[in-house]
């Protein structure tokens, strides 16, 4: 009896350790917050392939605002992290704009009457750069809620450094409480 015993503590323990889901490598898409829309204060999105996901505190942690202002709405959305000795930003505006609407949006130039994205390494003091008219992204804002401040969204966008080297910012995702 007592070797059956130990035969069974044995295979249920080779059973149980042979089948352990966290030693597997997660996939950089499923280390982004979830895609909610009830005004988490979530962001994050894949920089070429890395994660990126802001600092939940101080300077980095993501914000939004949305005003009226001079008869035309602006919107900005903004998230940061510190990755080793880098400071690296993405953002999302809107320049003076109709009032925001749950519908997709192209991301162009930093222009009055437009929505952008903005990707900033070393807080802007290396590389500053933004979307552009023949490099558009899209923003497509799932949830905007006038009554809770809350505006959710998803996002992507190209941008190209200072030696035309291509930054894909994919996967991206927010979901803010605002400030007007």
């Amino acid at each position: 009896m007592k070797i059956l015993y130990l035969i069974l503590i044995v295979s249920l323990g080779i059973s149980t350790s042979c089948n352990n889901d966290d030693d597997q490598p997660r996939k950089p898409i499923d280390q982004l917050p979830a895609a909610t829309q009830s005004g988490e204060q979530t962001f994050g999105c894949l920089i070429n392939g890395e994660v990126f996901i802001p600092d939940n505190f101080g300077r980095g942690r993501p914000n939004a605002f949305y005003q009226f202002v001079n008869g035309a709405y602006t919107l900005g959305i903004h998230a940061s992290n510190k990755s080793g000795e880098e400071l690296l930003s993405v953002g999302l505006g809107a320049l003076h704009v109709e009032p925001v609407q749950e519908t997709q949006y192209i991301l162009n130039s930093e222009a009055s009457g437009n929505f952008y994205g903005i990707y900033l390494l070393g807080g802007g003091l290396t590389l500053d750069t933004t979307t552009t008219n023949n490099s558009p992204g899209t923003i497509n804002i799932t949830n905007f809620d006038p009554e809770n401040f809350i505006i959710s969204g998803t996002f992507e966008f190209t941008v190209f450094d200072n030696e035309g080297n291509e930054i894909k910012i994919t996967d991206g995702r927010f979901d803010m409480l605002y400030t007007n």
